[in-house]
């Protein structure tokens, strides 16, 4: 039978499988040290309080012993597979803590101030917690708190301590729980962050050699493919078998030219020359090089008088282009649909608003939607959207999103008037 993962896998395979080795590497780590650690303690109760007879040493020596083979098993265990290595993080919640309190309690017979003892087990229950953190979910970090927080109460109320104590114990160790949860997420943040940052690394060096080793074998071929249809048609061979495969091959190599420059786009920051730009002209143009079926509806609302931002007509063709074709595209197939672009003016910004009443999208899409590389569409390159809030930026401007499942989605491109 095969064990779940404690928690889902976050942001992609790839990421979540390093999330995974760190955490199993670490609880390899923490049982062993917690092995030798307690090996060290089980000898000292064995001589001094076994052998020697001294009574502050006195415990229950079958205690010790059990703890100890639990603790080496765990250990060992933890290298019989991931999974088995990850659910075994819960160690110090389900074996140590128990075992603190049986070692715990048995000094209570012979030692005048129990309480002492309570006290001390206070500080070995936090000291697990902490060293549990460092390989277990948030959730597992709550479930060793309660299980620390248990067993402290037992040794605290079997000792006598008042109910205020036992209060106070109980939300000390939730508030480290608290800490050390809010400390572990924030390490599982950096540790995503990385990646990405190591992905966008790659990506960056893939684009140079795409860039210079498919740009111009894909003209040369975009070239070939040209001269072949004139020849055929000046021959009056251009039959609707020859055309079709020919159509086919144009349509691929010019979808293969946008991936290589969608790359070079993301990856490359080049100055431009910054004019105003008239906008109704531009969305009337963006508008007409939208593909559109028949049964979505594409309408533009540009008030008179409209403020012009300063910037790269070329540009900020390519980031409404870009916009308006996703909404149409959002709009599930076979099912009527409407996409509206209005302006909105300000005295020192124009704001323009794609909307669409498509499918929309879930938390997770929102939260992902402008990350590189990242694609609901089966032939998408996941860079769209990326270059479009790159564009936006470029012209310190901000591109803000709402979306909802069902309703459809309001892409807003805010840029500042007069700077040119």
């Amino acid at each position: 039978m095969t064990l779940p993962h404690p928690d889902p896998l976050p942001e992609g395979e790839g990421i979540a499988r390093a999330i995974i080795a760190e955490r199993l590497l670490n609880a390899r780590r923490t049982h062993l040290v917690r092995f030798i650690a307690l090996a060290f303690f089980a000898a000292l109760f064995l001589v001094l309080g076994v052998f020697l007879g001294d009574p502050k040493w006195q415990t229950n020596p079958w205690a010790l012993i059990t703890w100890l083979g639990f603790s080496a098993a765990v250990f060992f265990a933890t290298r019989l597979g991931e999974r088995v290595g990850v659910w075994l993080t819960l160690a110090p919640a389900f074996i140590d803590m128990p075992l603190v309190y049986v070692v715990q309690r048995a000094q209570y017979d012979s030692t005048p101030s129990p309480s002492g003892v309570a006290g001390f087990s206070m500080g070995l229950f936090a000291l697990l917690l902490g060293i549990a953190a460092l390989s277990t979910t948030r959730w597992q970090i709550y479930v060793t708190a309660a299980s620390a927080s248990f067993w402290e109460v037992m040794l605290q109320a079997e000792a006598g301590v008042s109910i205020g104590a036992r209060v106070s114990a109980v939300v000390l160790l939730a508030l480290i729980a608290s800490v050390l949860a809010y400390e572990r997420e924030r390490r599982m943040e950096l540790l995503i962050q990385t990646s990405r940052s190591e992905k966008l690394a790659a990506l960056g060096q893939l684009s140079a050699a795409v860039g210079h080793d498919l740009r111009n074998p894909l003209a040369a071929i975009a070239n070939a493919v040209f001269v072949l249809r004139r020849r055929l048609e000046k021959a009056g061979a251009l039959t609707d078998n020859i055309a079709e495969p020919l159509s086919l091959a144009e349509r691929e190599v010019a979808a293969s030219r946008r991936i290589v420059t969608d790359i070079l786009d993301y990856t490359r920051d080049a100055p431009f020359e910054r004019t105003p730009v008239e906008l109704k002209g531009l969305l009337e143009e963006c508008v007409s090089l939208v593909r559109v079926p028949e049964t979505t509806r594409v309408t533009l609302s540009v008030p008179e008088g409209a403020p012009q931002p300063g910037g790269s007509r070329d540009k900020l063709r390519q980031i409404f282009v870009n916009l308006i074709q996703n909404g149409v595209e959002a709009i599930p197939t076979g099912r009527a649909g409407a996409v509206s672009v209005t302006v909105e003016t300000a005295s020192k910004e124009v704001k323009v608003h794609v909307r669409d009443d498509g499918a929309g999208m879930d938390e997770a899409t929102r939260a992902r939607v402008f990350e590189p590389l990242f694609t609901t569409k089966k032939e998408g390159t996941g860079l769209g959207l990326a270059i479009v809030e790159s564009l936006v930026k470029q012209h310190g401007g901000e591109l803000g999103l709402q979306s909802e499942v069902g309703k459809g989605t309001t892409f807003t491109v805010t840029l500042p008037v007069g700077n040119v």
